[in-house]
């Protein structure tokens, strides 16, 4: 255990239930442009407003890069330096922190983040990452008289989220073994405890946690044979999940539809900006529902038009992203917002090159010309973000590690995002 690792005071947690106590892991902050933190209110992620004291005590606690230089990040340009072609380059960057960072047992979050990038092979003392994480960190749940394998909320972030990122859209099969508490148990237990809880309430649903159960559902249940009931007794058809979130995707992005539409220039915001990641992760979800094979209700014709849009949000967005942090760099340490801004980018532009380099392997929509260049743009601004994060160095801030776990989280979905295709 390295010193910046004692620092954090987490024992190794108890294969057979219980573990000790530890702060929750840090989930992606709702809105990308925001300049805050995120706190966990009733299981679940809230971004929190920022305050100028807040600030303030995160510069004087060593979140500047110059504290965040302790690692030896630093050196992570250097050694990618040989490397000729910049995509290359950057990808080596991301791998060398994730590599070096993501393997931490005590932080099932990263842990699946970091699964996410590497695939799963990725490793955790010589062991898989995947079964230590099904070993250590799921838990059991009685509904009705029956109990469920389940990963809590406050491990994984959203529900569901390692089932999709972690198992299954890393190609584990249902049928991959794990053991638990001494019993032998599959994936596709898993994926029966998480249809047997999932509750399905148009009117009380959360849909900014909904896109990980898309990606989860659609891997393991068929159009064609998309019904069952939950432990509650209710009948669910998935079919009509996917449609509530193509729904919820067009009703969250009619303002940014609007000024595509006119061909403005002037950075906007529309709801979806307050959805993981920018809505990148609901985007990703009904792509995967769309690759299996749904097609109701014209799906593949309204995610092209969100697929359009996503395309053409990469400058739109990257530029709302420069205003803020223009508009709040005179009133912050320059370093400190630095760090930030790049994270914003690091985020929306890697996110969303999971979904259009998703797209491009499974031919899921036809790109234009003039789509292609725009997204050529886009890559390089993203080359240009994980360059800088490299020259700089990011390590462990010494006295809160919530902004390091974002940038090392969104460095995990940008590596994802820049490989999915090889070469």
């Amino acid at each position: 255990m390295s010193e910046e690792d004692a620092n954090q005071v987490v024992q190794e947690p108890d294969p057979v239930g219980g573990r000790a106590a530890r702060s929750s892991p840090a989930s992606p902050s709702r809105r990308y442009p925001y300049l805050g933190h995120v706190e966990h209110e009733g299981g679940r992620a809230v971004a929190k407003a920022p305050t100028r004291r807040r600030f303030l005590r995160i510069t004087a606690a060593g979140l500047g890069l110059t504290a965040w230089k302790a690692l030896g990040l630093g050196q992570i340009e250097g050694l990618a330096a040989a490397v000729p072609d910049r995509l290359t380059r950057a990808r080596e960057i991301l791998k060398t922190m994730i590599l070096e960072h993501a393997r931490a047992k005590d932080n099932p979050w990263l842990m699946i983040h970091g699964i996410r990038a590497m695939g799963k092979g990725f490793s955790v003392g010589g062991g898989s990452a995947v079964d230590y994480l099904c070993s250590y960190y799921l838990r059991e749940k009685s509904v009705n008289g029956k109990a469920y394998l389940y990963m809590p909320i406050d491990d994984e972030g959203h529900t569901n989220a390692f089932l999709s990122e972690a198992a299954l859209d890393a190609g584990v099969t249902p049928d991959h073994p794990f053991r638990w508490k001494g019993r032998r148990y599959t994936i596709g237990d898993v994926v029966a405890g998480a249809k047997a809880m999932f509750a399905f309430d148009p009117a009380s649903l959360d849909r900014n946690d909904l896109a990980w159960s898309l990606i989860a559902f659609a891997h393991t249940t068929a159009p064609e044979h998309d019904r069952w009931v939950n432990a509650y007794g209710k009948p669910i058809r998935f079919s009509e999940v996917v449609e509530f979130g193509m729904a919820t995707l067009e009703e969250a992005t009619k303002l940014l539809r609007a000024a595509m539409r006119r061909g403005t220039t002037t950075p906007e915001t529309d709801a979806i900006h307050d959805f993981a990641c920018a809505g990148t992760h609901l985007i990703y979800g009904l792509a995967t529902c769309l690759r299996f094979g749904y097609r109701e209700r014209a799906l593949r014709e309204r995610m092209k038009l969100q697929f359009d849009l996503l395309v053409w949000r990469l400058e739109a967005d990257s530029r709302l992203i420069d205003r803020y942090y223009q508009e709040v760099a005179r009133q912050y340490p320059e370093d400190l917002t630095r760090i930030y801004r790049w994270d914003a980018k690091l985020k929306f532009l890697g996110h969303s090159f999971e979904v259009i380099n998703g797209a491009r392997l499974f031919r899921l929509f036809h790109r234009t010309p003039a789509q292609e260049e725009a997204i050529r743009r886009a890559q390089g601004e993203l080359v240009d973000v994980i360059e800088a994060i490299g020259r700089e160095g990011v390590g462990k801030p010494v006295g809160d590690r919530k902004l390091f776990n974002l940038v090392l989280g969104d460095a995990c979905h940008a590596y994802h995002g820049l490989t999915i295709i090889p070469g």
